[in-house]
Order: C-alpha cells, then sequence, then structure tokens
C-alpha cells in the first residue's frame, strides 16, 4: 500500500482566462489553437527534448483531457495497482485572473464521481477559499455526501492562513477529525494575479509583520504563504492536523544548501515548526524532483521525530513528463532504502489521515 499525497486532475476548464497572458488560455483550449502554440513553444528550444517548454505543452496537453478520471488514470498506471492518492482540488476563481469557464462546484462534482468509481483510490481533498460565499455548505457537502478526505488550502491565491474567516473551517476540521494541506512554497506561478492597489488592500490584513520590500508580484503574494502564519493558527486551533506542501520549495533547499547561513530560510523555518507543533508535517511534492536534494531528504530521515512527519507527494501533474513520474519514486525509493521509504509513503501518510487505513 502506497500514498502519493500530493497530485491535481484539475482541467484546463478550471484554468482563469487570463492566468496564462495573450489570451493563452482560450487559445490552447482549442484543438487548432493547442495545436499551433504547441508547435511554436516545442520549437523555442529544439536542442533539447525535456525543457521548460515542452513539460509546459505536456502540462497543458493534460489539462485538456476529457475528465479529471482520465488524467487520474494516467498518473495511477506509474504507480503500483493498490496505491492510494491524495486528490486537491483547485478553486482559482478569486485570485484575479479572470473569469473560471465552469463553475467550482461542477469540478468537485466530477471529482466525487471519481472517487465513487474509485473508493479504494481517491482521496479527494476540497480547496476552501474564505472567500467564496457559501463555502462552509460547499465543504459540508464534500465531506458529509461525497466522502472527501480532507482540506486544502492555498493561501497564496490572496487570503493569509489565520483570516477570521477560516476559523469555522478548521473548527470543522476538528470536530470531523479532517487533515488540512496548505500550499506553502513561494515565487510560484500560482498566485494572486489582480491588480497592485487590490493586492496591497489584501495584505493590510496580515497579523503579523511582513516583507514588503520587494514590488515583485510573487514575492509580495509569498507572504500569504510563509509558514510562520500557521504559529497564529495553531495557536487558536492546537489540535489541528497541517501538512505544509512543498516543505518550503525547491528554492529553500537549494539556498540550504549553498547558504545555509541565510535566515529566514522556509525548509529552515518549517523543520524548526515540526518540532514544535505535534501535528504538523511536510510533503516534498514538487521540490524533491530535483535530485541534488535526494541526498538531504535522505539526512533528515536520520531525525527520529521528522522522519515521523514527512509525506510522499509528487504534484502530478504541475510538473508532468511521463518519465518523471515513473523515474521519481523509482529513484526516490532506491536511494532511501525500504524502511525510509515505506515511512514517509505509508505509516506517515496514515498517521496524518488520522483513521484507520489499510
Amino acid at each position: 500500500m502506497l500514498y502519493n499525497c500530493h497530485i491535481h486532475t484539475f482541467k484546463g476548464d478550471d484554468i482563469p482566462r487570463e492566468f496564462l497572458p495573450l489570451g493563452l488560455v482560450r487559445i490552447l483550449a482549442t484543438r487548432v489553437g493547442f495545436r499551433i502554440i504547441g508547435r511554436i513553444l516545442n520549437y523555442l528550444n529544439p536542442f533539447s527534448s525535456d525543457d521548460l517548454f515542452d513539460r509546459y505543452v505536456r502540462f497543458v496537453k493534460i489539462g485538456r483531457m476529457a475528465s479529471q478520471q482520465k488524467i487520474f488514470e494516467l498518473c495511477q498506471k506509474f504507480y503500483p495497482k493498490k496505491s492510494k492518492f491524495f486528490i486537491l482540488s483547485m478553486d482559482m476563481t478569486y485570485m484575479g485572473a479572470g473569469k473560471v469557464s465552469r463553475p467550482y462546484a461542477d469540478q468537485l462534482k466530477e471529482l466525487a464521481e471519481l472517487k465513487a468509481t474509485y473508493p479504494d483510490f481517491v482521496l479527494p481533498f476540497v480547496h476552501v477559499d474564505p472567500r467564496r460565499p457559501g463555502i462552509m455548505e460547499l465543504l459540508k457537502q464534500c465531506i458529509e455526501e461525497w466522502g472527501f478526505t480532507g482540506i486544502k488550502i492555498y493561501p497564496s491565491l490572496g487570503y493569509f492562513p489565520y483570516d477570521d474567516d477560516l476559523d469555522p473551517v478548521y473548527q470543522y476540521a476538528l470536530d470531523n477529525n479532517l487533515p488540512i494541506i496548505a500550499h506553502a512554497s513561494p515565487y510560484n506561478p500560482v498566485h494572486y494575479k489582480g491588480s497592485k492597489r487590490k493586492l496591497k488592500e489584501l495584505l493590510k490584513k496580515a497579523k503579523t509583520e511582513i516583507d514588503l520590500s520587494s514590488n515583485k508580484r510573487k514575492r509580495l503574494c509569498s507572504n500569504f504563504a510563509h509558514p510562520d502564519n500557521y504559529k497564529l493558527v495553531f495557536e487558536k486551533f492546537p489540535g489541528l492536523r497541517i501538512c505544509l506542501a512543498h516543505f518550503g520549495s525547491h528554492y529553500f533547499w537549494k539556498k540550504f544548501l549553498d547558504e545555509p547561513e541565510i535566515v529566514g530560510n522556509w525548509f529552515t523555518i518549517i523543520r524548526e515548526r515540526i518540532s514544535e507543533f505535534p501535528n504538523l508535517y511536510a510533503d516534498i511534492s514538487f521540490t524533491l524532483y530535483n535530485r541534488e536534494f535526494f541526498p538531504l531528504l535522505k539526512v533528515l530521515m536520520t531525525d527520529p521525530l521528522l522522519k515521523k512527519r514527512i509525506l510522499l507527494g509528487s504534484d502530478y501533474y504541475m510538473v508532468e513528463t511521463k518519465s518523471n513520474e515513473r523515474r521519481f519514486g523509482l529513484e526516490l525509493r532506491a536511494l532511501l532504502g525500504e524502511e525510509d521509504f515505506k515511512e514517509i509513503s505509508m505509516d506517515n501518510p496514515v498517521a496524518f489521515l488520522g483513521k484507520n487505513e489499510t
């Protein structure tokens, strides 16, 4: 039994129209547009068969598949037959990037249908954005009617994890023994894309000191996802089980290797906070696609506490290449050895879920 604790199956219809510049989202949604733009992206670097543009074309190609079931089945075949998957939905309606083609509830209904088709292998997480009207009713429907497993939050889209509007969500999670996965990686392309004026208004809701030294949107939005924001969450709701996805990001893992003395490294902060909060976890999705970090993970697994709080995740299909998804698990397993790999892919996910799983 293996758990991949972080994958996505949302479709192109769930991405806002202005997520990409020049109307590319709408163009790529058409067969002709995808064929033309895909060919252009592939030929931007003709000397590489696996550069950024190639991977982006694969990403778009998967998002254009007919259903979330098709996307899931494409991922599933890279793993042992009885593997289970945390599938994280995405609500990008309020990120300031234009209209989303299909209602968020339809994405969740389709994910519920996928859960019904693969009840033993699909563990859906409902993304909760506190700005969505009626979010508590939708959350309860997902959990109580459709059998969803947990909650996902993505603060970089424009809200702080300690937002008062999330208090009912956290209380519901405690009352129903639900795990929470929170995006905790800076400078990624999925962040609030509305006006700078609106962004500054959102940042004014900060309850702690934040970094406003940069005018770059990615850096400003990183304030929402900072791992120390969860100190306030745990002070109010100490019993929550929260996983900080991406363990601070490949950016900060590399910073730690090259400049370990740098203050404010998210990787270091999360590692320290895990020793403070008994229900705090971190997954290695996206970050560990960089093979140079494998030895660092191996060293982390020698720490008796840390080894109990790290979860396996791939972030499929955000970083998808067919070779990568298969090689990722095999190479990581070979490096860690069976005992440590079992810890992050079987034992720790069961503990994080907080219920009996077989």
